[in-house]
C-alpha cells in the first residue's frame, strides 16, 4: 500500500471513529438514561411496606425513574440493612431513599451516601443527622398523641398501660412512644406506663403481651406502636378472652388488624398513608435529581380508625389500599 493510500485509510478510520462517537453522544443527549433510585426499606414482610412499595412503583413509572427496592427480612436486622445501603452506594444510583431501622447506627453509612454525591431522601423513619435533602414520613409524635388520646377515652379508675415497641431505636417508634407519653404521663388515672421492646417480631409481641396479662391483671391497656406489635398483642388478647377488659390501641391497617377492629379486639388504630409515602418519596427524589427545590419535611398524615368510622367511604379507601398480587 502506498503512503497516500495509508494516509487515506487512516483518515477514514479517524472519521469513522469520530462519527461513531458523535452518534453515541447524540443518542445519549437525545435519549438520556432514566434516573436511578435505590429504595432501602425496613422489611419486606409486612403489609405496610408492601403497600408503600406499590406507591414507589407507581411513581417510578409516572416520573420515568428506574427503581430497585431492597430491605432486610426483619426490622431488627440493622447490620443487614447497613450492608444493603453499602451495596447501593457501590452501584452509584442518582438517589437513595432510606427508611432507617436504627436512629443512630445508620448515620455513618448515610453520611457516606451524601459524601459520594448521591442524593439522600429519608423515608418513614429518620436518622440522628440532618443531612437528607428531604424527609417523607408521618408526623409520628402527633400520631402517638392520637393513640394516647384514644386510650384516655377508655380509662376507668387506676390503670396500668403497656406500650409495645417493635425495635428499640427506630426513630418512628421512638417518636410514637414520645407522643403517647406526652398525653398519658400527665393523666392521674395511670399508675404505671411501661414500654417493652420485642426485637422486631410479631411472635415476640404475642408472647410478651400474653406474659404481661397473665402476670398482672391490673394491666387494662396495651398500645402497639406498629403493625407487628398490634397484631401480636391482638392475638394474645383474643386468645385470653380479654377484649372486654383490655383496651388495645394500635398502628397501621393490615387485614388482621381490620379483622380485630371488626371483632372488638382492637378498639382503634392510627393509620398512616403508606402508598402516598412511597409515591412521594420517589417524586421527591426525581425532583431533587432534576435540581428542583423540595420541602425539607413532607408529612403524609395519620388518622384514627375505630369500629364506628371504619365503614365510612373515605376511610374504606385508606383501610383497603390497592396491593399488587
Amino acid at each position: 500500500m502506498t503512503s497516500k493510500a495509508k494516509w487515506l485509510a487512516a483518515s477514514l478510520a479517524i472519521l469513522a471513529a469520530a462519527g461513531f462517537g458523535l452518534s453515541d453522544w447524540f443518542h445519549r443527549m437525545t435519549f438520556p438514561r432514566p434516573a436511578r433510585v435505590d429504595v432501602i426499606i425496613k422489611t419486606n414482610t409486612m403489609e405496610f411496606w408492601q403497600v408503600l412499595v406499590d406507591g414507589v412503583h407507581v411513581a417510578a413509572e409516572e416520573f420515568k425513574v428506574d427503581v430497585r427496592v431492597n430491605g432486610p427480612r426483619t426490622e431488627a436486622d440493622v447490620d443487614g440493612q447497613i450492608a444493603m445501603v453499602e451495596d447501593a452506594i457501590r452501584g452509584r444510583p442518582d438517589a437513595i431513599v432510606l427508611a432507617a431501622t436504627d436512629f443512630d447506627r445508620l448515620v455513618p453509612v448515610a453520611r457516606k451516601i451524601v459524601d459520594r454525591g448521591i442524593k439522600l431522601i429519608i423515608l418513614d423513619s429518620g436518622i440522628n443527622a440532618d443531612i437528607a435533602h428531604s424527609t417523607v414520613q408521618t408526623d409520628n409524635v402527633a400520631a402517638g398523641n392520637k393513640a394516647g388520646k384514644v386510650m384516655q377515652e377508655y380509662l376507668q379508675g387506676p390503670a396500668k398501660i403497656a406500650i409495645i415497641s417493635f425495635v428499640k431505636n427506630a426513630a418512628s417508634l421512638l417518636d410514637r412512644e414520645k407522643g403517647v407519653r406526652e398525653v398519658l404521663e400527665g393523666d392521674p388515672r395511670i399508675v404505671r406506663l411501661d414500654t417493652y421492646s420485642v426485637d422486631g417480631s410479631e411472635q415476640n409481641a404475642y408472647a410478651k403481651v400474653m406474659e404481661i396479662l397473665r402476670n398482672d391483671p391490673g394491666v387494662t391497656g396495651v398500645i402497639g406502636l406498629n403493625e407487628g406489635t398490634t397484631v401480636g398483642a391482638g392475638r394474645a388478647i383474643s386468645e385470653l378472652g380479654l377484649k372486654d377488659r383490655v383496651t388495645l390501641v394500635g398502628f397501621d391497617n393490615s387485614l388482621q388488624e381490620i379483622k380485630f377492629l371488626e371483632e372488638g379486639v382492637l378498639k382503634a388504630t392510627v393509620i398512616q398513608r403508606p402508598f402516598s409515602m412511597g409515591y412521594l418519596s420517589i417524586k421527591t427524589a426525581a425532583e431533587v435529581i432534576s435540581g428542583k427545590k423540595v420541602p425539607r419535611t413532607i408529612d403524609t398524615g395519620s388518622l384514627v380508625i375505630t369500629r364506628r368510622n371504619m365503614y365510612e367511604e373515605e376511610n374504606q379507601k385508606l383501610l383497603f389500599p390497592f396491593v399488587n398480587g
